[in-house]
C-alpha cells in the first residue's frame, strides 16, 4: 500500500500501526505529484492519501485512479466536509476516513476496503446521499434558451456558495484558483438568467 501523508509524526504513527497489522507500505510520498509517480511505479493495492497533501489530494486521487485503476483509494481527513467527500468520490475514492476518531480501527477499515466495502461513516453516507439528491436537482435547473446545462464543477461552486463560503474558501475547498471560482460563478449566473450569485443560490434552493 501507499501512504501519502506530509506530516512526519502522523505518517510514522500510521505506518507503524499498519505494518503491525500486517500491511506493507511500499511508498511514502509527500506531495501529490510524488504520490502519482509512486503509485504508477509500485502499483499498490491500496492508496491512503491525506486531505492536506501538498499539490492537492483530490487531484492526486483522480490521477492515480486514471493510471492505476485497480488500486483502492482512501482519503484520510480530520473533518466531516461533505463537499470534500463528494469531490473525493468523484475522483475515484471508495473511502473517507477520519484519523482523529479511534485510529486503531484503521486496519480493519482498510481490510474492508480491500474486500470491496466502502469506508464511510453513517453520517457521511447520509451526507453523500443528500448531495447526490441536490446534484440531480441542480442538473435539471432551467437555463436560458440556448445555454448549456450547468456543469458538475459549476454545481460544486454553486453549492459551496449556497453554504455561505466566500471565493477564496471555495477555491481552497475545490483546489482551484479564485479566478476559476469567479468564472464558474459568472457562468452559472448567465446560464440561469439571474442577476447575481444570490439569484443563482435561490434558484438552486427552489429547484
Amino acid at each position: 500500500m501507499l501512504l501519502a501523508e506530509p506530516d512526519a509524526p502522523t505518517r510514522t504513527g500510521i505506518r507503524l500501526m499498519l505494518e503491525g497489522a500486517g500491511f506493507e507500505v511500499c511508498a511514502e510520498p509527500l506531495d501529490g505529484a510524488a504520490a502519482v509517480e509512486a503509485a504508477v511505479e509500485c502499483q499498490p493495492a491500496l492508496c491512503l492519501v491525506a486531505e492536506r497533501l501538498p499539490g492537492g489530494a483530490v487531484e492526486a486521487l483522480h490521477a492515480v485512479y486514471q493510471r492505476v485503476p485497480d488500486a483502492k483509494l482512501v482519503l484520510l481527513t480530520e473533518s466531516d466536509d461533505a463537499a470534500v467527500l463528494f469531490a473525493a468520490v468523484r475522483a475515484g475514492a471508495c473511502g473517507y476516513v477520519r484519523t482523529d476518531r479511534d485510529p486503531t480501527r484503521l486496519p480493519d477499515i482498510l481490510r474492508g476496503v480491500l474486500a470491496g466495502e466502502a469506508a464511510l461513516s453513517r453520517v457521511m453516507t447520509y451526507a453523500l446521499l443528500e448531495r447526490w439528491r441536490r446534484r440531480d436537482r441542480g442538473r435539471t435547473l432551467p437555463t436560458v434558451p440556448g445555454a448549456a446545462a450547468v456543469t458538475d464543477r459549476e454545481l460544486d461552486v454553486l453549492e459551496s456558495m449556497a453554504e455561505g463560503l466566500q471565493t477564496s474558501e471555495i477555491a481552497a475547498r475545490l483546489s482551484i484558483s479564485d479566478v476559476t471560482v469567479r468564472r464558474h460563478a459568472a457562468s452559472v449566473v448567465a446560464k440561469l438568467g439571474v442577476e447575481d450569485r444570490a439569484g443563482a443560490i435561490r434558484a438552486l434552493k427552489q429547484g
